[in-house]
């Protein structure tokens, strides 16, 4: 039987594990520590704008994120809700301590998934690279396996720096592996180094809360996942705090004295969660910034200040806490620190996530240049399914741009590449009016079906919503609408003369209409007011309203889609001689042969390609497939 082999036990090893073994597949998660799966090592929480929208892809298509963060969330907000359906994202608060211990508790009950503790030091191959015969342990032993989902985070000749100090470490406690970064790129592999950050933990009761602005969650909060029922931990406030001229002034006096600006840093930080050294000296303008308060867990007394990453020396960080109001008598209990790791080119990928080259091997989260637990997460689950398909001589499952947000990554990063961590914003999307996280499981049902991973259950929920979606449309263009009909009366109200009588889909499209007045429209519906089903009444109306407001723009991106659609399934053959393409400029046939697209809509996404370049490689490929 064949055998698949997972390396480490964060959020993208734990998707690319449970998903291979949902599929059917005999499969080992490989962590250096067991107590230490599901770890969170920098801000407790889940999703978020972009974020939330991967999370939610996640579980309509059989992953465990959205489901561990309902079990063990501590505070619940939907972000963005005002800006309307495409942009709002869930996030969520999590209980560190129960995260850690649901993500395990679930692997261990998942069929055909065993855990196993140890430290992964060489891969091995029957024949130079081809042929995956599994992986030494630097115990000595050997796990003998047929591919391999290598998830190392920030382990791989990871390195944290406080201040002037500089620990070999992959998180503060662990040790970092280096025998296997040092095989890879022996193996020819470009390597480079990224940086991360965390911020310093406090204790609860050194903080008076009265000074701060409480943010309490939503009531009642709203699950991530699809097939989740209520929210069973008990919901807890967050709160805000700025800093002031004393916290930028302990920043200035010590930029020297920092692992960033004092030059004992190498690698690339993170453009969209920069540290607060960063937001002082590149927002010179900017008066103040705002810090969130964010409770780790209700086990532990911890506070997280989100906002704050340092890599000051523990005196600086201690300054700059309290400088800020309520935290005069602050107490440090963990500093906060910067981390080094080496991570490898996301162009030597495939867009299964297979390494070109390295038979049998799969990379997934940091080590392809992402920051972030969900982005993480996304690519360990479509690697462990592709990992399952590729050793069933299946064809691999890749998501298009206008299908999910983990589409989108996985393309930017096996197309365009990245110099600095990568993070989910929804503004990298063509396509948001299609990518509305709460349609996720609509979306991917049937990719979901391909994969297999959902219950019998779970897709009938999906599919009895779909059902009763379609019926409320119906209802829409059959309700008709006049003056003197039942939705007369909402109209006047809503200051609107209707000279003509309309359908209820079309007299939805007034932007005169409140919710308020397209939920009393609604509740003169047959079955609008049943709840049977998860159906949430809020989201279905204002689906409903986003879906016929926006229809032109939706049938416009459509047909800007089609045309993306026709490239992308044009393959480049993967002995296409480029180099040899003498039609084509020096720079479009270096930016090809760096780049490696496998399709022309590949091809067309690479910065730099013109659309008359991308044609003209069409006609060149079909002319050598006629000869």
């Amino acid at each position: 039987m064949k055998h698949i082999v997972v390396i480490g036990g964060g959020h993208a090893g734990i998707e690319a594990a449970h998903i291979a073994a949902r599929m059917g597949m005999s499969t080992t998660l490989l962590t250096m520590n067991l107590d230490q799966i599901g770890q969170m090592s920098c801000n407790p929480s889940i999703g978020g704008v972009g974020k939330g929208h991967m999370v939610r892809e996640l579980d309509a298509l059989g992953g465990v994120m959205g489901r561990l963060i309902d079990a063990t969330g501590i505070h619940f907000r939907i972000l963005n809700e005002s800006r309307g359906v495409a942009v709002r994202g869930p996030r969520a608060q999590a209980d560190k301590v129960k995260y850690r211990i649901a993500a395990r508790k679930n692997l261990e009950h998942t069929p055909n998934l065993k855990l196993r503790q140890g430290m992964a030091s060489a891969f091995r191959w029957n024949s130079g690279t081809k042929g995956f015969a599994g992986i030494e342990l630097l115990d000595g032993s050997f796990i003998k396996c047929d591919a391999v989902v290598l998830t190392s985070g920030t382990f791989l000749n990871g390195q944290i720096l406080i201040g002037e100090k500089r620990i070999e470490a992959g998180r503060a406690g662990e040790p970092p592996s280096t025998h296997l970064s040092e095989q890879l790129k022996s193996l020819g592999l470009r390597c480079r180094r990224l940086k991360t950050g965390t911020s310093p933990r406090l204790a609860k009761e050194s903080i008076d809360f009265s000074k701060l602005e409480i943010q309490l969650g939503d009531d009642p909060p709203r699950p991530f996942s699809f097939f989740s029922g209520r929210i069973p931990q008990p919901q807890v406030p967050c709160h805000i705090v700025h800093t002031t001229p004393e916290t930028e002034r302990a920043v200035r006096e010590n930029l020297h004295r920092s692992a960033m600006y004092g030059g004992h840093v190498e690698g690339i930080g993170p453009r969209y969660c920069p540290s607060i050294e960063d937001k002082f000296v590149k927002f010179p303008d900017k008066a103040r910034h705002q810090i969130f308060v964010e409770p780790e867990s209700l086990e532990t007394e911890e506070i997280y200040l989100s906002g704050l990453s340092t890599s000051m020396p523990p005196n600086v960080q201690e300054r700059m806490v309290r400088s800020l109001p309520g935290f005069e008598k602050a107490e440090i209990i963990r500093p906060g620190y910067a981390i080094e790791y080496d991570s490898f080119d996301p162009l030597q990928l495939r867009r299964d996530l297979s390494v070109e080259g390295l038979e049998g091997v799969w990379f997934a989260g940091q080590i392809n240049g992402t920051t972030g637990y969900e982005e993480a997460a996304g690519q360990g689950l479509m690697a462990g399914i592709n990992a399952v398909r590729w050793l069933r001589d299946q064809a691999p499952i890749i998501l298009r741009r206008d299908q999910a947000y983990i589409g989108v990554m996985i393309d930017d990063l096996c197309t365009k590449g990245t110099d600095e961590p990568y993070r989910m914003l929804t503004a990298r999307a063509e396509h948001r009016l299609t990518l509305a996280c709460d349609l996720a499981d609509a979306r991917l049902l049937e990719v979901s079906r391909i994969i297999g991973a959902l219950t019998e259950d779970e897709i009938q929920t999906v599919e009895a919503k779909l059902d009763r979606r379609e019926k409320l449309r119906d209802q829409c263009d059959e309700a008709w609408v006049t003056q003197t009909s039942e939705f007369g009366a909402i109209a006047l109200d809503a200051g609107l003369n209707l000279n003509a009588g309309m359908s209820l889909r079309d007299f939805f499209k007034r932007q005169n209409l409140t919710n308020v007045h397209a939920d009393r429209a609604l509740a003169l519906l047959p079955g609008w007011a049943e709840t049977q089903g998860g159906w949430d009444a809020a989201w279905e109306r204002d689906l409903l309203l986003f879906e016929t407001r926006y229809d032109g723009y939706r049938r416009r991106e459509a047909r800007l889609l089609q045309h993306h659609q026709d490239w992308d399934g044009v393959r480049i053959p993967e002995d296409f001689p480029i180099e040899t393409l003498l039609s084509l400029s020096n720079e479009v046939r270096e930016k090809l042969k760096k780049h490696h697209p496998e399709t022309l809509g590949q091809a067309s996404r690479i910065p730099g390609i013109t659309p008359a370049a991308v044609t003209l490689l069409h006609l060149l490929i079909e002319k050598r497939r006629s000869a």
